[in-house]
């Protein structure tokens, strides 16, 4: 795991290149302490530069960029987990200098080109300079686990793993872009292309970019979840293939050359890839889960004991104090370049800090296994509820917008008013993570001028880019809404949101976080699955809970779901509410966009007890504290 950063002066213009990739390196050395290195070609104006965290190959031959015998060079920040299979199929003759999967990358690409990607299974960003045809390529693994962000202004070309290294170029303009914010507020997310900044993206998961001297560089998608038929599998088919899936996605995610961990909540997710991790390694896996002091309700501490003392691992837990939690708020907007008003964040952190000190690099999780397999209870609302939706969205409109006002004024549940509302502006009833603020809701807390300007703005345009991906990718069967929203997560929930923390968090305290349910062939095969072997009978996730009974017994398999959830308001409510108060004058007057007025009634409901008004508060103070270090 590690940070990379680049520079193609492609126009000629006056930059000092070295100055800059330096400076660049050096902001997101969080992501490689072990070791730093750089490589130009100033006759092209070309800049390379590394970070590395030694997790494979620990000597000197595993330095990076690392240049091929041709003069092809790589930057590359990621696992490629298949490694030592593509070495024996491909390389057997060749004499390799590391024993390292970098090395691979090059031999690789300079066999295969940009087919290159077909093999290789891991997380991953990279960048390769061919100096034969003079092209750089840029590239992001299928799911999104490593991030890569880029920018070109007046020629140059820059790229990096972190938007705060990018801020390093000079020229990197920090101007807002207002359909990012609009949307942000919706979704507590970005969906690619887009960053906060004007002119800055993030390359989207699934694709590579081209680059040439001249020319608009050119951007490929080169996979997209392909479906299988299982109308023929029989249960017992599909169980064992659950199971070996799974299980070999663990033991890909256990190579290294340092120590393996793993998050452990004690929910059936994580607790999975510690019985898999423990019936292979030589030694007791070491654990990690999380406690709060004096908070029962938020500690998950008990659950994981139990699934330690029955795989014996090496158990550690960490309980946070209510003043860490205080003293660390201020501190969270460093960690997200882009934003992310997630309290979830904070107990990552401590679990990543811990890990650390303990001196174990590598943890793998349990995400993804939510999305893949229909995990949430709260999804099976939305599913009961779509007959009763797709009956109601084929009325007149006139009929749609009367019945939705009407119950807007008389309250109704959250979920069936959306079902009204978005019937009546003919949406999707699914969004999936949109938990943040309603598009009316948001008007109210965005002042006259931004209001103005957006418009026409509509946070439905990020979902209807996804249904239309869904429908055009969704081809084997008639689409369910259990399939939509499987979908819906892993392709926009999964990578902006739980893979962009865990990136971020990993990194910040220097170990490398890995996700064995989203090995690529277990999404296809999960999406693939038919709805009722998701969820059967009102229990979710029906086909990865069978498959695992003879590894979990039914008292973890079978207990009632706890979310990963943080006492902010008990502990830190009052402070956050201080905070927002103190400063909301100052703020409004600074960053345009916000209306004061709006924003005060958030913490006026929050004194009288509001929960709703509690999460979006933390938000409010989030974006306050990330405008004021990334913008201001």
């Amino acid at each position: 795991m590690c940070g990379i950063t680049g520079i193609w002066n492609r126009s000629g213009s006056v930059l000092d290149g070295r100055v800059s990739i330096e400076a660049m390196n050096s902001s997101i050395r969080h992501r490689g302490p072990d070791d730093d290195g750089n490589w130009s070609d100033e006759s092209n104006g070309l800049y390379l530069g590394h970070r590395r965290l030694s997790i494979l190959d620990l000597s000197p031959a595993g330095h990076q960029p690392m240049v091929s015998a041709s003069g092809t060079v790589i930057v590359f920040n990621g696992e490629i987990f298949n490694f030592q299979e593509i070495k024996a199929r491909h390389f057997a003759d060749v004499p390799f200098k590391s024993t390292g999967d970098t090395e691979v990358l090059l031999y690789l690409y300079e066999k295969f080109g940009m087919g290159m990607i077909d093999h290789l299974n891991g997380m991953f960003a990279f960048a390769i300079w061919d100096p034969r045809k003079e092209e750089l390529f840029i590239v992001r693994d299928r799911v999104g686990k490593k991030p890569l962000y880029y920018t070109e202004r007046n020629g140059c070309f820059s790229f990096a793993s972190e938007l705060k290294a990018l801020m390093e170029v000079p020229g990197f303009s920090r101007t807002i872009d207002n359909e990012s914010l609009y949307h942000f507020l919706t979704f507590n997310l970005l969906s690619p292309p887009s960053t906060m900044f004007e002119n800055v993206f993030k390359l989207p998961p699934a694709h590579w970019m081209k680059l040439r001297k001249q020319g608009p560089p050119e951007l490929h998608k080169y996979w997209a979840p392909t479906y299988t038929d299982m109308s023929g599998s029989t249960e017992s088919m599909l169980l064992q293939q659950t199971y070996d899936l799974l299980e070999n996605a663990v033991n890909y995610r256990t190579v290294s050359d340092v120590p393996v961990g793993a998050f452990l909540s004690g929910g059936v997710d994580s607790s999975a890839i510690v019985g898999m991790m423990a019936a292979k390694a030589g030694r007791p896996v070491r654990t990690y889960s999380i406690g709060f002091e004096g908070q029962e309700a938020y500690d998950e501490r008990k659950f994981a004991e139990q699934v330690a003392r029955k795989f014996g691992t090496q158990h550690h837990e960490r309980v946070v104090k209510p003043h860490e939690i205080t003293e660390f708020l201020p501190f969270i907007v460093g960690h997200f370049d882009e934003p992310m008003a997630d309290a979830t964040c904070i107990p990552i952190h401590f679990l990543s800090q811990q890990a650390r000190a303990d001196g174990t690099l590598v943890v793998l999780t349990g995400d993804g296994s939510d999305e893949l397999f229909a995990g949430y209870r709260n999804w099976m609302r939305y599913a009961n509820m779509y007959p009763a939706f797709n009956r109601y969205s084929k009325l007149p409109g006139f009929i749609k917008k009367a019945t939705a006002a009407f119950y807007r004024t008389i309250g109704t549940s959250a979920v069936r008013l959306e079902m009204l509302e978005r019937a009546a502006r003919n949406q999707e009833f699914f969004w999936g993570g949109a938990k943040s603020f309603k598009e009316s809701t948001k008007r109210s807390i965005l002042s006259d001028s931004f209001n103005a300007a957006t418009s026409s703005f509509d946070s439905y345009s990020v979902i209807d880019y996804y249904k239309r991906s869904f429908e055009h990718d969704f081809t084997l069967r008639r689409s369910n809404p259990i399939d939509w929203m499987c979908y819906l997560g892993v392709q926009f929930n999964i990578p902006n949101y739980y893979l962009y923390r865990m990136d971020r968090l990993g990194m910040a305290n220097s170990i490398e976080i890995r996700t064995p349910f989203l090995d690529y062939h277990l999404v296809e095969f999960a999406l693939s699955l038919e709805p009722q072997w998701k969820v059967r009978n009102g229990e979710p996730k029906y086909i990865l809970k069978k498959s695992l009974e003879g590894l979990l017994g039914p008292e973890i398999l079978y207990r009632k779901k706890r979310g990963f959830n943080v006492p902010m308001r008990e502990w830190a409510g009052a402070e956050l509410t201080a905070y927002v108060d103190a400063n909301l004058k100052s703020f409004c007057n600074d960053f345009p966009q916000f209306r004061y007025e709006g924003l005060k009634s958030l913490t006026d409901r929050l004194r009288r007890g509001d929960q709703d008004a509690a999460n979006r508060t933390w938000t409010i103070y989030f974006l306050m504290q990330w405008f004021r270090k990334w913008v201001g």
